[in-house]
C-alpha cells in the first residue's frame, strides 16, 4: 500500500536541521601533489625555502658594478672594464651588484659597450622575491586549482592533506540495468549515482558506488549497512517516493531515526533524510532533474556545511523572457537559456519537470523561485545561478520557437564558428512575441505552406518591423494507409492520430474539410494515420499528399548584422546544412514570403 510524505519541510528549514544533525567528520588524508587538484586543503601550506634561493639574472646580459657604469651617455658611450656573462636564471656572481641587458649593449673590438649607466639591482631578481622559506603558499581551506600545481612544486610541497569526505551511492531498483547495458522494455539505465559520483568528486568528496540493489528489502538493508560503515554520507538513488515498491523510507526507518521524508521543492519533494547511527543517509528521487536538484541544493550544501564549497561558474543579474507561474510554500528551480539580445540578457525558460532531463542539458543556467513567491513576471529582473562559464554568454544565440530536430545539426555548423545555439521551445505565436519583444536572436515558425499563413500568424504580430526569413526545412505531410485511399469510400474513413504540429493539423483539418472525411479520430487498426512522406516510406505505407510545413527561422533585421547571428545565418544557408537535410529525407527550405525579406 502506498504512504503519502511524512511531510514537506521547507527547504531553508530542510538546510537547517541538516546542519544541526551533522556535524563536519572533521577527516583528512595526504595525496601526491599530482592529484591535489580539486581538492580542499585541510591544513595551510608554506614554502620550504625561498623563491629564488640567490640574486638571479632576470635577463641574458652581463653583470657588472653599477658604480663603475656611471657616465655612460648617447654622446659618451662607455666600454665595460669589469664584467661577467650571465644568463637568464643563474647566479649572480660577487661583486657585481646589476645586469645589462646584452640588447642594451654593442660589440666594439671584442669589448661590450654601453650607452646608458646600470642601477644597483638593476634586472636582478632578488632572494626571495617570490616567496621566502615559511611564508603562507595556500590558506587552510582552499581548493587547488590547475595553475596552483606549479606554485607548490616550485616551493618544495610534493604531498598535502586534503579534506577527506567518504560518500557511498547506493543505486536501488529492480527495474534497473547497468551502463552498457541496452534496456528492455520496462527496464532504465542506472545513471543517477553515475551522475552524482561526477558531481560530488567535483567538490571534492572521494566516492564510492555500490551495484545495483533490487527492489528487496533485505537486500536494501544489508547495502546500506555496508554503505554507513564505510562511509561519511551515504546517498540513496530511488526508493525515496510514496510508491508500492519504495522500500528505502522503511528500511532506513529500521536502522536510525526519519529527519524528514519530502520537502517543499519542486522538482526533487520525495526526498529523504534519516540518521543512522550518526551519519546521514540521503535518499533522492529516480527522476534525474530531480535527483540533480536533490544533489545540488541538499547533498551540495551538506559537503559546504563541511568544508567542500562547490564550485559555483557564478550568478548573473537578467530579465525573465516569460512569465513563471509557482506554488506558493515550495522552492522552484527551472532550468533556463541566458543570451545577450541587443544589450540585455533574456532568461528562457525551458520545460519543468523531474524527469524532463533534455531541459537540463540544453540550458546554461537555472532560476529559483523563493518559496514566498507566486511567480515571475515577464520582463522582471531575475538572478541566475549559470552553469557555464559568464564569457560563454557573450556567444550564445537563443532561439525560440518550433525545436525542430535538424536545429541540433545547425547548432553543430555553428559551434565550429564558436557560437552556441540555444533552441527554447514555443508556439509559433509564442516566438513571434518572443521576437517581437528582443528576448531571442531568432525564432523558430513552422507554418503550413499556404498563401495567408505568414500574414496570419507572423506579419500581424509584427507589421512595422523588417525581418529576414531563413528557411531551415520543408516537410511534406499526408495521410498513410495499407491501402490506397478509394475515391468512393473516402467519406467512411477515420483518422488515427493527430499530429503533433500545429501546420500539420492544419494541413489534415483542410483535406479532410475538402473530402468531406470524419474528423473524429477512431484509433481502430486499418484507418488512415497522419505522418511525414518519409515516415510513410519507411513503413511501406501508401501516401497521399495534403500539403508542405515549411521551417524557417525569422530575425530582426536590425539584429542580422550581429557576428553571431550572422554566422547562424551563414550555417543555415550552408551546402553543408543542405546535404544533411536531404541525407535524412528532409527538403531543404526555400521561397519567398509576403513582407518578409528573404536572405
Amino acid at each position: 500500500m502506498s504512504r503519502r510524505y511524512l511531510n514537506l519541510t521547507p527547504l531553508s528549514e530542510a538546510l537547517a536541521m541538516l546542519r544541526r544533525e551533522f556535524s563536519s567528520p572533521g577527516r583528512a588524508e595526504t595525496v601526491p601533489l599530482a592529484e591535489a587538484v580539486g581538492r580542499v586543503t585541510a591544513e595551510p601550506l608554506y614554502a620550504g625555502y625561498s623563491v629564488p634561493m640567490a640574486d638571479i639574472a632576470k635577463f641574458d646580459g652581463y653583470a657588472v658594478k653599477s658604480g663603475e657604469t656611471r657616465g655612460a651617455q648617447d654622446q659618451r658611450p662607455l666600454p665595460l672594464a669589469g664584467y661577467a656573462r650571465v644568463n637568464t636564471g643563474e647566479v649572480l656572481p660577487r661583486p657585481f651588484d646589476a645586469v645589462v641587458m646584452i640588447e642594451d649593449t654593442w660589440d666594439e673590438g671584442g669589448i661590450p659597450r654601453i650607452r646608458k649607466s646600470a642601477a644597483p639591482g638593476q634586472n636582478i631578481r632578488r632572494t626571495g622575491e617570490d616567496v621566502r622559506a615559511g611564508e603562507l603558499v595556500l590558506p587552510k581551506g582552499h581548493r587547488v586549482r590547475p595553475f596552483d600545481i606549479g606554485a607548490l612544486a616550485t616551493y618544495g610541497i610534493t604531498r598535502l592533506a586534503v579534506r577527506s569526505v567518504r560518500v557511498g551511492i547506493v543505486p536501488t531498483g529492480s527495474d534497473l540495468v547497468p551502463l552498457g547495458t541496452a534496456p528492455g522494455p520496462g527496464q532504465t539505465i542506472e545513471t543517477n549515482t553515475l551522475m552524482a559520483e561526477a558531481y560530488l568528486t567535483g567538490i571534492g568528496a572521494t566516492c564510492r558506488r555500490y551495484g545495483i540493489v533490487p527492489d528487496e528489502p533485505g537486500l536494501i538493508r544489508e547495502a546500506v549497512e555496508t554503505a554507513v560503515a564505510e562511509n561519511d554520507l551515504v546517498i540513496l538513488s530511488a526508493g525515496s517516493s510514496a510508491g508500492t515498491r519504495d522500500f528505502s523510507r522503511d528500511v532506513v526507518e529500521e536502522l536510525g531515526e526519519i529527519v524528514f521524508h519530502g520537502i517543499a521543492v519542486r522538482p526533487g519533494k520525495p526526498v529523504l533524510l534519516a540518521n543512522v547511527g550518526g551519519k546521514p543517509v540521503l535518499g533522492m528521487p529516480g527522476y534525474p532533474v530531480a535527483a540533480q536538484t536533490v544533489l545540488r541544493e541538499v547533498a551540495g550544501s551538506l559537503l559546504a556545511w563541511w568544508g567542500l564549497e562547490p564550485l559555483p561558474f557564478g550568478e548573473l543579474d537578467v530579465r525573465l523572457a516569460r512569465r513563471q507561474a509557482s506554488d506558493l510554500g515550495f522552492d522552484e528551480f527551472v532550468p533556463v537559456s541566458v543570451g545577450r539580445v541587443d544589450g540585455t540578457c533574456w532568461a528562457t525558460p525551458h520545460p519543468r519537470g523531474g524527469g524532463i532531463q533534455m531541459a537540463v542539458v540544453r540550458a546554461n543556467g537555472y532560476l529559483h523561485i523563493p518559496a514566498a513567491r507566486e511567480g515571475i513576471e515577464a520582463g522582471e529582473e531575475v538572478r541566475v545561478r549559470l552553469t557555464v562559464p559568464p564569457a560563454s554568454l557573450a556567444r550564445t544565440l537563443v532561439c525560440v520557437g518550433r525545436r525542430d530536430p535538424v536545429l541540433g545539426e545547425l547548432g553543430n555548423l555553428l559551434a565550429e564558428a564558436g557560437y552556441h545555439l540555444h533552441c527554447c521551445n514555443a508556439s509559433t505565436v509564442g516566438a513571434v512575441l518572443a521576437l517581437r519583444a528582443k528576448t531571442c536572436h531568432a525564432a523558430t515558425v513552422a507554418l503550413p505552406e499556404t498563401a495567408s499563413a505568414w500574414s496570419d500568424q507572423v506579419l500581424r504580430y509584427l507589421p512595422d518591423t523588417r525581418l529576414l526569413r531563413v528557411p531551415v526545412a520543408r516537410t511534406e505531410f499526408g495521410v498513410a494507409s495499407a491501402d490506397p485511399p478509394d475515391a468512393g469510400s473516402l467519406a467512411s474513413l477515420r483518422v488515427a492520430n493527430r499530429p503533433k504540429s500545429a501546420a500539420a493539423q492544419f494541413l489534415l483539418d483542410a483535406w479532410l474539410d475538402r473530402e468531406g472525411i470524419d474528423a473524429s479520430p477512431s484509433g481502430e487498426p486499418g484507418d488512415i494515420r497522419v505522418c511525414s512522406a518519409l515516415e510513410a516510406r519507411e513503413a511501406g505505407l501508401r501516401f497521399t499528399s495534403i500539403g508542405y510545413e515549411s521551417c524557417d527561422l525569422v530575425i530582426r533585421e536590425e539584429l542580422a548584422a550581429g557576428e553571431g547571428v550572422a554566422a547562424l545565418v551563414e550555417a543555415a544557408r550552408s551546402p553543408g546544412f543542405r546535404a544533411y537535410l536531404r541525407s535524412i529525407g528532409r527538403d531543404p527550405g526555400d521561397g519567398d514570403a509576403p513582407g518578409v525579406f528573404s536572405v
